[in-house]
């Protein structure tokens, strides 16, 4: 099964909803999903490509701007076992590796993706 262009959730959503499990179940249930919003406010404090707790917003994060613009607004979640998706990339000017999936550009540099 080829993998989904990831800047399109639809064909991520078809993707997922095709895979299945070792006993040929499906892997997830989409039907049962829940949106989940987080609160990340600007700090520029905090480290490129960093989150840190906010003291003030409970459960939300502060991230450096550079960090927010580089970050996709609407993610799939599926849990930590959840490695289809994965993107694995070097970034070619700070040498971090990414998983392309959450990023638009590398959020450490600001470096665009080749």
């Amino acid at each position: 099964m080829r993998k989904p262009d990831l800047n399109d959730g639809n064909q991520i959503q078809e993707y997922l909803k095709k895979l299945e499990n070792a006993a040929g179940l499906p892997l997830l249930n989409l039907d049962t999903r829940q949106d989940i919003s987080v609160s990340i406010r600007p700090n520029s404090t905090v480290s490129p490509g960093k989150f840190k707790a906010d003291p003030l917003i409970p459960g939300g994060y502060l991230a450096h701007p550079q960090t927010m613009r580089a970050l996709k607004k609407d993610l799939f979640l599926a849990g930590e076992d959840m490695e289809d998706l994965e993107d694995l990339y070097i970034c070619l000017s700070c040498k971090t590796e990414i998983d392309r999936q959450f990023w638009h550009f590398c959020p450490y540099c600001g470096s665009s993706f080749q």
